[in-house]
């Protein structure tokens, strides 16, 4: 008999429900349309891209709302593939003309560690 209080206060707490929602939010844009002026601009372009800190990476930010027992909701904002690729080209582009000289090519190159 003391055992019922509890068990009837468990019941109703597993009883009551929770809701819980996830979402995952994929924020890409379209590539910034950029020609090269020789190969040897695009082959050191693409390289220094490739060294490039986080190009390939995805980056995630996390939002997550709780009330206890009764609301969960998560939401992840994931940073798609293009984002890498757009910051490489504005950097690399000075006179932002979308056309990538060589000579742009090799200072973003050594600007990449």
């Amino acid at each position: 008999m003391k055992h019922i209080p509890c068990i009837l206060s468990l019941a109703a707490l597993l009883g009551s429900g929770c809701i819980h929602t996830h979402d995952t939010v994929v924020r890409d844009e379209s590539r910034l349309p950029v020609e090269f002026e020789n190969d040897a601009a695009a082959r050191v372009f693409y390289e220094a891209l490739s060294r490039m800190p986080g190009a390939h990476e995805r980056t995630e930010n996390r939002t997550e709302v709780e009330l206890p027992l009764i609301f969960s909701h998560e939401q992840k904002v994931v940073r798609g593939a293009n984002t890498g690729f757009n910051e490489a080209v504005r950097r690399c582009d000075t006179n932002q003309d979308h056309r990538v000289t060589e000579s742009e090519a090799r200072i973003f190159a050594a600007t990449v560690p």
